[in-house]
């Protein structure tokens, strides 16, 4: 690998399309990780400002590329095996990550944390491995975007916070006699004419928000500029100190225009847009304080000379960012139920997730805690659904744990080595879109050696619901044998939507033969089923 990397005197418009492209690639593939950023800008939460960090990572990277002089030419065929590899890798754990791993990847927006490593091979094939160091600062201050780490933060200081903002609104409107303080501790009635509307300084008002803001900016602050540290220490000093300042005088003026202009127009538009408009005069105050301080950003080298990848890069790069985007788009809109999206509920009542089918009663069966073996706040629960007509029967089965990772510890696979038992066939497919669940056709041990062994059906699938006192995730079997299962109306052959690549990758093969009388089980349980994940997770009072 002898071959270089070419470095030219690249004019200003190719240079500009050149970045532009690494930008788009950069990002777009990780466009449906980041979807709850920019979901978020206008909530008074946590991650509120956290779009900011991939905006500021990408913009100080773009600004090391332009300003630091690269040292000599890398190899090109070197550059391509490593980006293109890294970018392969990278690609199909953030394919293959939300259906192996949904609750990680998705609920907790673990793919968030591989956005350096992508944008890192892409740097290897635009610019070359040469350019690693120019980026390797950005791409640290890039894992900053995971949300629970500044929710984490948020909550530890959420409390203090709170407690100084409504002390400094009662002293800051004390001699006031449009507003005073009633209980519960952080509440305030405003008179707006004749009537008094009641305004609550919550958790969400602390100021942490504004405080967390201003902590995306320190790193860049610390490690872009150029200037004595003591000066960058006096200016991140006064960018925390100033979000704070300026989130009491977004209370203040909050308040006093729910007196002036009542609370609609204050609510619906100057609540929401105040905050950013506070925001934006801070980080104008912070970049008028740069010089005084004697910071300075490095400055851009004019027409020097660097490197470029060849198109057989470019178009790898192109090839690989608009597969994984493409495969990546379900995450746009997730299910309703599916470990990303927990459907909301109103109880926390195992038994009352098993829902009534029309033409069958139903008895328990069994009820037993699971914390030994699935860890706290689990539970397992089973019901036989009975036909009321024919006294066929179906037994449903289901498993709840607060951990999604011990549950698949303990997964249908798992339940039949215990048992001795042996999958005949097995069917995977989409119960509904987005809910992955198979079909298994299990023959048991027989009683005797030499004996005669029964095949029955099961059903198995996966989803979620947000119950008052956390997230669940559940674990659903429907069984039944052939010769007792129920016979539904709508038993005609069902139309089963196929797996989607990234579900295929990591669903139980799908193998064996479906004949008589266990297809036709097959075929009535499916429907079923339907019928119960759909009731389910129905919102219930």
């Amino acid at each position: 690998m002898t071959k270089n990397s070419a470095i030219s005197r690249t004019p200003r418009h190719s240079l500009t399309g050149f970045w532009i492209l690494w930008v788009g690639l950069c990002t777009a593939p990780l466009l449906a990780y980041a979807s709850p950023l920019w979901q978020n800008i206008l909530a008074d939460t946590p991650i509120a400002d956290l779009i900011w960090i991939p905006i500021l990572a990408i913009g100080w990277a773009s600004w090391n590329l332009l300003a630091v002089p690269f040292e000599g030419p890398d190899d090109s065929e070197l550059d391509a095996i490593l980006g293109i590899s890294l970018a392969a890798i990278t690609g199909l754990a953030l394919i293959v990550g939300p259906a192996r791993w949904p609750t990680a990847f998705v609920f907790d927006h673990a793919g968030l944390l591989l956005w350096p490593l992508w944008i890192l091979a892409m740097t290897w094939l635009f610019w070359g491995i040469g350019a690693t160091r120019k980026v390797l600062g950005p791409l640290v201050y890039l894992l900053l975007v995971w949300p629970p780490v500044f929710e984490a933060i948020a909550n530890a200081t959420q409390t203090l916070l709170v407690t100084w903002a409504i002390r400094i609104l009662q002293y800051s409107t004390a001699s006031f006699g449009w507003i005073h303080a009633i209980q519960p501790f952080g509440t305030f009635n405003v008179a707006y004419g004749h009537i008094e509307f009641p305004v609550i300084v919550a958790e969400a008002c602390s100021g942490a928000d504004s405080l967390l803001g201003a902590a995306i900016v320190i790193p860049v602050i610390w490690f872009l500029l150029n200037g004595r540290w003591q000066h960058k220490l006096y200016l991140s000093l006064i960018a925390l100190t100033g979000a704070l300042v300026l989130n009491w005088i977004r209370l203040i003026a909050i308040v006093l225009a729910v007196h002036i202009i009542g609370p609609h127009f204050t609510f619906s538009y100057i609540h929401p847009v105040l905050g950013f408009v506070l925001f934006a005069m801070l980080t104008v105050v912070l970049i008028g304080l740069m010089r005084p301080f004697g910071l300075s950003m490095p400055s851009p080298q004019e027409n020097r000379s660097i490197p470029h990848a060849g198109v057989g890069r470019l178009i790898a790069a192109i090839l690989l960012s608009g597969l994984v985007f493409y495969l990546l788009t379900p995450l746009f809109s997730l299910a309703k139920g599916s470990f990303g999206k927990p459907q909301p509920i109103s109880h926390n009542a195992l038994s009352a997730l098993i829902p009534d089918l029309r033409g069958f009663m139903s008895a328990s069966v069994y009820h037993a805690n699971e914390s030994s073996i699935l860890g706290p706040h689990s539970a397992t629960l089973a019901d036989m659904y009975v036909d009321t007509h024919t006294g066929h029967e179906a037994l449903v089965e289901v498993w709840s744990a607060a951990n999604a990772n011990m549950l698949a510890a303990y997964g249908f696979h798992n339940c039949l080595l215990y048992h001795g038992d042996n999958i005949a066939a097995a069917q995977s497919f989409q119960l509904i879109p987005g809910i992955v669940a198979t079909a298994y056709a299990v023959t048991l041990p027989a009683n005797y050696v030499g004996g005669p062994r029964s095949t029955y059906v099961d059903i198995e699938w996966t989803d979620s619901v947000k119950q008052p006192d956390g997230v669940r995730y559940l674990r659903w079997s429907l069984a039944a044998f052939p010769a007792s299962a129920p016979s539904l109306s709508s038993s005609s052959p069902i139309r089963l939507d196929p797996l989607t690549v990234s579900e295929a990758m990591v669903a139980p093969r799908t193998h064996g033969t479906w004949t008589g009388a266990i297809a036709t089980t097959k075929t009535n349980l499916i429907t079923m089923a339907e019928r119960i994940l759909h009731q389910s997770l129905q919102p219930k009072a």
